[in-house]
């Protein structure tokens, strides 16, 4: 049987010589997770303070009212620039409906008389204005 230590298994003794230093070096170990759940700690406090001492409430609250009051006044615009266009809208459509109807009078009354040729009444009736 050869007595070369490569060969044998490895022993707890040198799991914690070997393995062991060089986990350390890789891995957090407990005292690294603890330093660092106090640094945590204390940087949540000091957020906390500095929070309250710099923040007041009532400023929040009245920045946010000015912020909702500009808003809606501008919505109320938006809406009343929508009522105004939907209402000429429909002007201009009871408008062109009034031309379409003079139209359809005069060339009627045009054809009758016999003011204008056929030709002329065709090109007339071909722009399709009433």
């Amino acid at each position: 049987m050869d007595n070369n230590t490569e060969e044998k298994p490895m022993t707890i003794r040198d799991f914690q010589e070997v393995i062991m230093p060089a986990m350390e070096e890789v891995f957090s170990t407990k005292k690294d997770l603890e330093n660092i759940h106090i640094e945590l700690r204390s940087f949540k406090q000091e957020v906390v303070e500095n929070f309250a001492s710099k923040v007041d409430i009532t400023e929040f609250k009245r920045d946010f009212s000015d912020f909702k009051n500009e808003s809606l006044n501008y919505f109320d615009k938006i809406l009343k620039d929508l009522d105004i266009l939907m209402t000429e809208k429909e002007v201009g459509y009871f408008q062109k409906k009034k031309e379409r109807k003079l139209w359809a009078i005069m060339i009627d009354a045009l054809q009758k008389h016999q003011i204008l040729s056929n030709e002329q009444i065709q090109e007339i009736k071909a722009l399709e204005i009433f």
